[in-house]
């Protein structure tokens, strides 16, 4: 159950690489351009949100030290850019991005939530010892 909850949240998670049709418009001057502080976070999107994809085959179909290591530093890693988004988010508003508008500020913290629970579940002894062969 633990392995298809955290395959399910990183694919999930793979949404984020829908920045990459933003990252272009940084510092742009049309309506709607995220400001050019948004560059760094967008990209760290687009890499986390792309890699999700082998993060989630890692998570179904490898074991060893190397896979739990990579996933759990993906996570980490991930975590860090979500937060660092929202500090970026604090100083340097994009009020136009539609996710924003949706959730607000809170899918910063939802997307640092769910990575955090793939960490706690792969970090359980039954799932580190699966994941570790």
């Amino acid at each position: 159950m633990q392995q298809k909850i955290m395959f399910i949240l990183t694919l999930l998670l793979s949404g984020r690489a829908m920045t990459l049709l933003f990252i272009h418009r940084a510092g742009g001057t049309m309506p709607g351009d995220p400001p050019i502080a948004w560059l760094m976070p967008l990209i760290g999107d687009a890499v986390i949100g792309v890699s999700a994809l082998w993060i989630a085959y890692l998570i179904l179909k490898k074991t060893g030290l190397w896979a739990w290591t990579t996933i759990i530093t993906w996570n980490a890693l991930a975590t860090w850019d979500a937060l660092s988004a929202f500090i970026i988010h604090l100083t340097n508003p994009w009020p136009e991005f539609f996710m924003i508008n949706l959730l607000g500020p809170s899918m910063f913290f939802a997307a640092s939530f769910m990575h955090l629970v793939i960490i706690i579940l792969a970090c359980r002894p039954e799932e580190r010892n699966r994941l570790l062969g």
